[in-house]
């Protein structure tokens, strides 16, 4: 009847009645099959009462600023609790893959300047964690692993983008920012591309593959003339399939001419796609897919970014 049921603990928890201000929505409650209402919009309501309830609903209409909510209330759970208690590694893990997801859902279905500023907060977080937490890579590893493939594969080739990044020398933060950002929107021009392409369960013809090919600089497009992306970001996206032989895409660039941003999301897009089941094939474990690598895609990825992403899992390069 135009309502939603949304459980209470997204507010508040019986082990921690400090509340954070609510969403501006009016809240109902069921009473003898009857909505009641709770708390109009902005007005103040007991923690203690709220609690008390397993679920409340929200009319329909306001479900987006409801989502918006929930958004930052798992991104603030992911970088620590607002009351300075520790939170453990594994809840801020979660709560950042679910605001990941959300983040990335919503920015295929409209890559609007919104849902990109919104992915640019996302990609803090991961670099906020890994930056105060060396150990975070082991948790940031297994984040995607229960999405849907593309979200998933946007979300694990932005992680993989940082922790390669890191791993290959690159300390600053910004720039472990700039990476994540091309890591996480490197195929956000496939919403540009025919649904009916990106879902074909067989190899694309000749036609079909151009367009495929297109993605690329389709994503260029829609993200050129965001101010919150630097120009690294946008090249990383732009530039991501290009290869050694110079025959890659959009632009078949000498391999010099490439950035080191897009060699960085190049490797970690193909190391993600390897290591992720998909409808077409199983997901390899990482020494399969390092060995992949090494037999048929090195003229794809840069010799010492390989060298690196073997050592991030414990791995020797010549037994690869």
């Amino acid at each position: 009847d135009g309502y939603l049921e949304v459980p209470t603990a997204l507010f508040v928890t019986k082990l921690d009645l400090k509340m954070p201000p609510l969403p501006e929505v009016a809240l109902y409650t069921t009473e003898d099959g009857k909505i009641r209402q709770l708390r109009k919009k902005s007005e103040p309501y007991s923690a203690l009462a709220l609690s008390a309830l397993p679920f409340v609903l929200i009319k329909a209409e306001d479900a987006k600023i409801l989502h918006m909510y929930a958004e930052s209330r798992m991104l603030a759970a992911a970088t620590g609790s607002p009351a300075g208690e520790p939170i453990p590694m594994e809840h801020r893990m979660e709560s950042l893959r679910r605001a990941a997801v959300n983040v990335v859902e919503d920015l295929f279905v409209n890559p609007s300047p919104e849902n990109i500023t919104r992915s640019t907060k996302v990609v803090g977080s991961f670099v906020y964690l890994l930056m105060r937490d060396p150990k975070a890579y082991l948790f940031l590893t297994k984040l995607s692993s229960h999405d849907p493939y593309t979200l998933q594969h946007s979300v694990g080739t932005a992680i993989h983008s940082i922790i390669l990044a890191k791993k290959a020398g690159v300390k600053d933060e910004q720039d472990l920012l700039e990476i994540g950002h091309g890591g996480l929107l490197h195929d956000v021009g496939k919403v540009k591309v025919k649904t009916s392409i990106i879902n074909k369960p067989g190899p694309l013809d000749e036609s079909e593959w151009a367009e495929m090919r297109m993605h690329s600089a389709f994503g260029y497009d829609i993200i050129k003339d965001h101010p919150a992306l630097t120009e690294r970001t946008k090249l990383a996206v732009f530039e991501h399939h290009e290869d050694k032989t110079g025959r890659g895409y959009p632009q078949g660039l000498e391999w010099e001419s490439v950035t080191h941003f897009a060699k960085i999301v190049c490797l970690s897009d193909i190391f993600n796609a390897l290591t992720t089941t998909r409808s077409y094939s199983q997901a390899r474990s990482p020494f399969e897919a390092f060995a992949l690598i090494k037999d048929k895609m090195l003229h794809k990825v840069d010799d010492e970014l390989f060298k690196n992403l073997v050592l991030i899992y414990g791995g020797k390069v010549d037994s690869i």
